[in-house]
């Protein structure tokens, strides 16, 4: 949204439930008959952006499947990057309100391959927050082999870097 009146409702938000190599293949296929042939291998096709949460399909479940039939907008159902320089902004739908925080936010998982990162971020005038992971890396360096993980099971590292820090302004004291 965009006011020339009023600086502070100015803000940002862009977000997408999935988006894949393979599903925007589908969607130009049907304007472009000549793809309809082409056939993306599985990993490939499923490459893209997703929301932070894996688990996201099982919590978002009615939500993402027609917004006339959902109860709330919930931005944890999307990849989203928004910013609001200002303040909080509130948007109303019929399906509930999307509420986009003061300052800038990033949320989302990038799978490549298979391989993933995902990324919580806000950072305002009185926050930075940041969630962020990633798979294990297996690297191949001359020969040396080493996989960076976050932890053994079986003394092989599974699972990868997690990042994890939440600075808050504290309020003043009365």
């Amino acid at each position: 949204g965009v006011s020339s009146t009023v600086p502070e409702d100015n803000f940002f938000i862009a977000m997408v439930s999935e988006l894949t190599i393979g599903g925007v293949i589908d969607l130009v296929s049907e304007y472009v008959p000549a793809l309809d042939t082409v056939s993306i291998p599985g990993k490939l096709g499923e490459s893209g952006i997703y929301p932070f949460d894996k688990d996201y399909k099982t919590k978002c479940a009615g939500k993402l499947d027609g917004y006339a039939n959902a109860t709330t907008l919930d931005l944890e159902c999307f990849a989203f990057f928004s910013f609001s320089p200002i303040k909080e902004q509130r948007l109303a739908f019929r399906s509930g309100d999307v509420v986009i925080p003061a300052g800038v936010a990033l949320q989302g998982r990038l799978n490549f391959l298979g391989w993933e990162i995902a990324i919580d971020l806000a950072v305002s005038k009185t926050r930075f927050y940041i969630n962020a992971w990633m798979d294990p890396v297996d690297l191949n360096i001359g020969g040396f082999k080493m996989r960076i993980g976050n932890r053994l099971e079986n003394k092989v590292a599974v699972g990868g870097a997690k990042f994890l820090v939440d600075l808050q302004v504290a309020p003043s004291p009365s």
